[in-house]
């Protein structure tokens, strides 16, 4: 009769073979390291990557842990476990430990378009610099430890190619198209400490020096100028500043203490001083739509020898003030037509000033509603988010512009409701030419007409543009341009 071997029992304390401990420490390793890169990410580039040299580096450590990450787990669920567990590690650390000032670090939201946009250039911009990249590493990774030397080898080179492309795509510089015999430049200004941007076209390097200054804060408006104002640059050399922490000088929103009233007013007139000496001009004439007419007027008050003249559009006078009529406006828009979704989202809004620059975004997706107008075609076709898209701004630019005009709106606006120009500005010693749209909001309108009348000022002239509102520079470019020549360059330019 046949017996059944008996085998002897394995001892109690056999130790583990290698094999098994190793596969049981070595996925729990690789994955707290790709969790460290992302902890370690959120302590370096907490707004994520800011710069160009930020955005190659981030691509390669990426790609290199991804590799690791591949190489070093069997599991295929790494290809996804890692990118996740990277972007966990960044969300979770910037959103605790690293945390900084500005709504791009508050919680997303999606109920306006600006939470959306912001959420894409925060959130789904990592994803792409730093996910993308770590999931091809992991790939080639597998690839090395399962394919032959030369496979893998191919294998490498596609995802480095891959790699290298997208970091060419993000952060191939712009291109300023050329003046020929002229000036046509984006160049960097170290101004109040800290690096800023200007565009400077001009036909001739011998002209009068124009100074335009965009709205927001946190916007630019290097495209829209070159787009509706080019005539001009026949007869100025047109500087466009990218204020700190708009467009290309994103980065110089940190530190946010500085961000306040009297340093972008500081920084504007060392701006000014740096043209006068590059040109050769002991005045330069300044421009400003919107908030930048906000700043121009502070900077012709603070230092008017410096200027030959002041030029306003959409001219602002109290922004609290402003925000406050909207408010009731809107409020009363919103029981008149029964929207009662509306009433409520205001109600629970409360009167300005806002919680956070969101709110304010609320109120101006509301803007054609509470006070209707046809813009004319040309600038309705411009409008929105083309202007995020300027030929000189690479795909990285085009993202700080996004998250510059987020922040900058969160942090400054909040610092400048003090300004009233009924008060604070009874008189400016340059001449100011006044160039107000018909169809300009009453909120704004109304405090600018009641400011002008009062303001004294050695020349002072101002326009209605019919078929404008809150932009006449763009919306009628034509009548603009020609005035600034015709008008204010002709009667006040003196060598």
């Amino acid at each position: 009769m046949a017996t059944t071997p008996v085998l002897p029992a394995a001892f109690p304390d056999t130790p583990p073979s290698p094999a098994g401990g190793r596969s049981r420490w070595v996925p729990a390793a690789v994955a707290s390291l790709v969790v460290l890169s992302g902890v370690v990410s959120a302590a370096l580039i907490p707004r994520g990557p800011v710069t160009g040299t930020q955005v190659v580096v981030l691509l390669i450590v990426a790609t290199l842990v991804g590799g690791l990450a591949g190489w070093g787990v069997r599991t295929r669920w790494m290809v996804v476990a890692a990118p996740v567990l990277h972007l966990a590690g960044w969300e979770l650390a910037r959103a605790t430990v690293f945390g900084l000032d500005g709504p791009t670090f508050g919680r997303p939201r999606f109920d306006v378009t600006l939470g959306v946009l912001v959420f894409l250039a925060v959130h789904v911009m990592y994803v792409v610099v730093a996910c993308l990249p770590m999931l091809l590493g992991v790939v080639g990774g597998r690839v090395w430890r399962r394919r032959p030397a030369r496979r893998a080898g191919i294998w490498s080179a596609v995802v480095l190619l891959v790699v290298g492309t997208l970091g060419l795509l993000l952060v191939r510089p712009g291109t300023a198209e050329p003046a020929p015999g002229g000036v046509a430049t984006m160049t960097k200004v170290r101004l109040g400490g800290a690096d800023q941007w200007v565009s400077i076209r001009g036909d001739s390097a011998g002209n009068p020096v124009l100074l335009h200054l965009s709205g927001g804060p946190g916007s630019s408006d290097v495209g829209w100028v070159r787009t509706f104002n080019q005539p001009l640059e026949e007869h100025f050399t047109v500087v466009v500043w990218e204020q700190r922490g708009a467009g290309k000088s994103y980065p110089a929103v940190d530190p946010t203490a500085a961000l306040t009233l009297d340093r972008l007013v500081s920084d504007g007139l060392e701006l000014t001083a740096w043209l006068s000496r590059r040109f050769a001009e002991p005045k330069i004439y300044l421009t400003g739509n919107s908030w930048g007419s906000t700043l121009g007027v502070l900077m012709a008050q603070r230092r008017p020898d410096l200027f030959h003249a002041f030029v306003g559009t959409g001219q602002m006078v109290s922004q609290r003030e402003t925000d406050l009529r909207l408010y009731r406006q809107l409020t009363a828009y919103a029981d008149r037509t029964g929207d009662r979704g509306l009433r409520q989202r205001l109600a629970a809004l409360g009167a300005p000033p806002y919680r956070d620059v969101l709110g304010y975004a609320l109120v101006m997706e509301y803007y054609d509603a509470v006070e209707p107008y046809e813009p004319v075609p040309a600038f309705a076709a411009a409008r929105g988010l083309s202007g995020f898209f300027p030929d000189e701004y690479s795909v990285l630019d085009t993202w700080n512009e996004l998250r510059g005009f987020a922040d900058m709106g969160g942090l400054l606006y909040p610092r400048i409701q003090g300004v009233d120009f009924r008060r604070d500005v009874p008189r400016l010693d340059v001449p100011v030419y006044f160039m107000q749209g018909r169809h300009e909001l009453t909120a704004r309108s109304a405090l600018a007409d009641e400011w002008i009348a009062q303001l004294r000022a050695p020349v002072k002239r101002v326009y209605e543009f019919a078929d404008s509102g809150h932009n006449p520079d763009a919306e009628e470019p034509g009548r603009y341009n020609d005035l600034l020549v015709s008008t204010v360059l002709a009667e006040t330019y003196r060598r």
